[in-house]
């Protein structure tokens, strides 16, 4: 499942969630942005950013699955506080 947009992303949400990561190399980092803020697609990120689409690819699934595990923790937290049924 994809829970990130490209281009519409806010430059600190991603990167809080590069803070989750093991992701180091600033050239992915600026790729990433320019994809998920920017809006740039992913091919064009690449090579603006000098990085092997393949590895933007890898860095892409990482954040996705970083910014998957942060909504399944939203969803937990949201539970309580939800109202609970009264029979």
């Amino acid at each position: 499942m994809k829970y990130l947009i490209q281009g519409g992303e806010s430059t600190e949400r991603l990167q809080l969630l590069l803070q989750l990561t093991n992701i180091e190399s600033d050239n992915i980092k600026s790729a990433l942005h320019d994809h998920f803020v920017t809006g740039h697609p992913d091919s064009v990120a690449a090579i603006r950013n000098e990085v092997k689409k393949s590895n933007l690819s890898r860095a892409m699934k990482r954040i996705e699955e970083v910014a998957g595990t942060v909504e399944q923790i939203k969803e937990l937290d949201w539970d309580k506080f939800k109202p609970s049924k009264v029979a």
